[in-house]
């Protein structure tokens, strides 16, 4: 079986280097040199310890590289990475207290790598086609009225095309700071685990009272987290500034959708302009706007409160760099927005980053499609299964492979196959690992506003002295089935809850 594993994504990512398709270390080749040098090590290293001593210095380094690239402020950098090294240490201490806890030091790093080889990969193109294209339909309508005679009239929606193509060069950059992060605040969710064994021991000492260790912050950090959760709230557009009479000769030159969004225009109509009309539009020009979420802002206060460890990872790169605190933005309403063109992409990319770290174990968030930032990492986090190490066995030995992954194109389907032969765990169950993902992927995929391009069926293979099932688990647009070898399951019976509908239901 032609498996996904750490070598083959490395061996991708470095070819990649040797293409320079990589955005943010172009033209960088001191980083380049020591990134490749780590990757290699990396590659080639078998024992444990030292690939955790490798992926440190090698997150360090394309952090570095990263978000240098996005900001050139490097202010807190040494407080991040001291603190990284302080949760690498204390997932070790998590390791002792949950026999179940799988890696996340090395985790980050293979999100990102096999983040690189879908999105770079010919392969995987159908699937990732939308990605970083959400303001396609506004650069072909400033095509088109590139190309007419009025280019005059509409030169300030040529400014904001320019402004959309050159935001372009963070997505590499905006990847890689989303994947190596996004876990980062995973030690306050086990904080609990901890608890709950000391708990255990304490009592055969004679000691029946003692306080559990406990945080909850101050009213002095209320400022700080409503002002971040806003940041993360925000969305920047463009407004036009406009009167009656502009109006009326837009709604003629362009073509809108049933919510109002223009998705193209009326060559007919803008021919046939007066010169009075033209006149008009001269005045007409386009300017930022801030947008507030309120529905998000609700969902991101309510992740907040239960710790999620998305949300209080970003909350951590906030409070540690300036970067995030250290932009010029001024409003007057949160319909004017004054803000400098350089600042409105650094400002637009910042928010991205926290945003997608935020949504990708935030509840309510659904995907659609694989178009932005926070669906990219979401998708490509539930898929890195091939080297979460676990010491989940009698023996308290470190499992190094869960199960082995496969994820290729067939089709129209994205098919991902995880496939259990580890017999060094104790009591592996494939079905427990494919009801979770039955529930998680039920939950995160929006199927009733699933893109019609969007096919995916994911398989956990038993081959196991005890579990020889194929169990599959197929979505598309308005489809959900889960089969057994083939055989169909009644979904909300199968998997015991109420919140998933039947086969039948995901298609009305």
């Amino acid at each position: 079986m032609n498996i996904i594993n750490e070598k083959k994504v490395l061996d991708f990512y470095l070819s990649e280097m040797d293409k320079d398709s990589i955005e943010f270390l172009r033209n960088k080749p001191w980083y380049k040199n020591d990134i490749s040098t780590e990757i290699i090590k990396l590659r080639e290293e078998t024992e444990m310890h030292n690939k955790i001593k490798i992926c440190k210095r090698l997150w360090k380094l394309l952090f570095e590289a990263s978000m240098s690239f996005v900001d050139p402020d490097r202010r807190g950098y040494d407080d991040l990475f001291q603190y990284f090294d302080e949760y690498v240490s204390f997932e070790e201490l998590i390791f002792a207290s949950d026999s179940f806890y799988r890696d996340h030091t090395m985790h980050c790093l293979w999100v990102y790598f096999l983040g690189e080889y879908i999105m770079k990969n010919d392969e995987f193109k159908p699937f990732v086609r939308r990605y970083g294209k959400e303001n396609n339909f506004f650069i072909q309508m400033c095509t088109m009225l590139r190309e007419s005679n009025h280019l005059d009239i509409f030169q300030s929606f040529i400014d904001i095309e320019n402004l959309i193509t050159e935001f372009d060069v963070y997505y590499d950059s905006m990847r890689c700071l989303t994947a190596l992060t996004h876990d980062l605040g995973y030690p306050i969710k086990k904080i609990n685990s901890i608890n709950k064994n000391i708990k255990n021991i304490l009592p055969h000492f004679g000691i029946k009272n003692f306080s559990e260790f406990d945080f909850n912050y101050s009213d002095i950090h209320d400022n700080l987290i409503k002002d971040f959760i806003n940041f993360i709230s925000y969305s920047f557009s463009f407004s036009s500034d406009s009167n009656k009479e502009s109006d009326k000769i837009c709604k003629r030159l362009f073509n809108f959708n049933e919510l109002g969004y223009t998705i193209g225009v009326n060559e007919e109509a803008l021919l046939k302009l007066t010169e009075e009309e033209i006149e008009i539009l001269k005045d007409n020009k386009l300017k930022f706007q801030i947008n507030f979420d309120y529905s998000r802002h609700i969902r991101y206060s309510k992740d907040f409160e239960n710790y999620q460890h998305g949300i209080m990872s970003a909350f951590l790169l906030f409070r540690k760099l300036t970067s995030f605190t250290n932009k010029t933005i001024r409003y007057s309403d949160f319909k004017t927005l004054q803000i400098n063109r350089v600042d409105y992409i650094r400002v637009s990319a910042l928010t991205v980053i926290l945003r997608a770290i935020t949504d990708h174990n935030s509840e309510g968030f659904q995907i659609s499609e694989i178009i932005s930032e926070s669906s990219f990492l979401t998708f490509v986090d539930e898929l890195e299964e091939f080297s979460r190490i676990s010491r989940a066995n009698q023996n308290r030995q470190y499992i190094n492979e869960f199960c082995k992954s496969n994820i290729y194109c067939e089709g129209d389907y994205l098919n991902i196959d995880f496939t259990f032969d580890n017999t060094e765990i104790d009591n592996l169950d494939p079905e427990r690992a494919f009801k979770g993902r039955c529930k998680r992927f039920l939950t995160l995929f929006n199927i009733s506003e699933l893109d019609d391009n969007f096919k995916l069926k994911l398989r956990c293979i038993g081959n196991l002295p005890y579990d020889n099932n194929v169990y599959m688990l197929e979505i598309k647009n308005k489809f959900a089935n889960i089969t057994i070898n083939d055989e169909e399951k009644n979904i909300p019976q199968y998997l015991k809850s109420k919140q998933f509908l039947t086969k039948e239901g995901y298609a009305l």
